[in-house]
């Protein structure tokens, strides 16, 4: 029989990209990981890494063994909330993960009315980038995020992983005060981004934030001009700030104290960012996620629904 363990071994090195990662990542040596990964292969009988040109990367059957790995460990992880769900206690450790220039506004009102109803649950609040916050829960670093999801930008769904919807939330354009359109964007006329061709923009290419804007612009007309590069929503409002540029924000991302910017609304534009908060589909009857995910839908029976996006042409 397969040892799981060994499984979620190779699972790492395919998320991290090598062998060294993976034992990095784990707390491991690199001999002792190649090691558990060549009993492996002397267990299946077939090769599961391609060690050539110094590398190891996964075979196709080794990719296919990291996907039963999945569904296994899935299995596992729903016999044990099920075990849990019988005590009908909520307790325990729960690892938040969240963008903290934002994150806090959106759900530690939720998780501070769980942590005094349930004074046996502690829980933990993680910085985590978006581009990683996925990744960080499936690798079984987190156990729920807050993430992102884009109309205009699909993302791959990541295996294992069930997303519930937080909020809609609108983006706008971050302009300075001394803008030449501030004025009228402040007053709330919506302003086509074509408008802002000539202006220099502030966004991260590979971001999915800044992918958006990469396709917002485009399908404007023009090709924005980078002048910084960052997906910091507190650095970005500094810099529109102090007038170095312009950039797409969510409108949940709050205004930094002291450094003042316009929002502006795109016209004829609807861009919209989904939050979701991502938690291993094992783990959803786990007490303490059940009842993180219970407020959450109560908070979001109580907003308005998300503008929808438009149809493209």
């Amino acid at each position: 029989m397969l040892d799981v363990r060994k499984l979620l071994l190779l699972r790492e090195v395919e998320a991290r990209g090598s062998i060294a990662g993976a034992a990095q990542a784990l707390n491991y040596t690199r001999s002792a990981v190649s090691q558990h990964l060549s009993a492996l292969e002397a267990e299946t009988g077939v090769p599961l890494l391609d060690r050539t040109n110094g590398k190891a990367t996964l075979t196709a059957v080794g990719r296919l063994l990291v996907r039963h790995g999945e569904d296994i460990l899935s299995q596992l992880e729903t016999a044990e909330s099920e075990l849990l769900e019988f005590s009908g206690q909520v307790y325990g450790d729960l690892r938040v993960g969240m963008p903290f220039h934002e994150g806090p506004a959106l759900l530690v009102p939720v998780l501070a009315g769980l942590r005094r109803d349930h004074p046996n649950l502690r829980i933990t609040l993680h910085d985590v980038r978006r581009s990683e916050a996925r990744q960080a829960v499936r690798l079984n670093q987190l156990d729920l995020v807050v993430a992102s999801r884009y109309d205009q930008i699909p993302e791959p769904d990541v295996p294992g992983l069930t997303e519930e919807p937080v909020a809609g939330d609108r983006i706008r354009l971050a302009v300075p005060p001394g803008h030449p359109l501030a004025e009228q964007g402040g007053a709330g006329k919506p302003l086509p981004l074509a408008d802002f061709a000539r202006d220099p923009w502030i966004y991260d290419e590979g971001s999915a934030l800044g992918r958006l804007t990469l396709h917002a612009c485009h399908g404007a007309g023009f090709a924005p001009d980078a002048v910084a590069e960052t997906d910091d929503m507190q650095a970005v409002l500094g810099l529109v700030s102090h007038g170095w540029g312009v950039a797409l924000v969510p409108d949940l991302v709050p205004d930094r104290p002291g450094f003042p910017v316009v929002r502006v609304t795109p016209a004829a534009l609807t861009l919209t960012r989904h939050v979701t908060l991502v938690a291993r589909t094992g783990t959803i009857a786990c007490p303490s996620i059940s009842a993180v995910l219970t407020a959450v839908r109560s908070l979001v029976n109580t907003r308005p629904p998300a503008p929808a996006a438009p149809t493209p042409h």
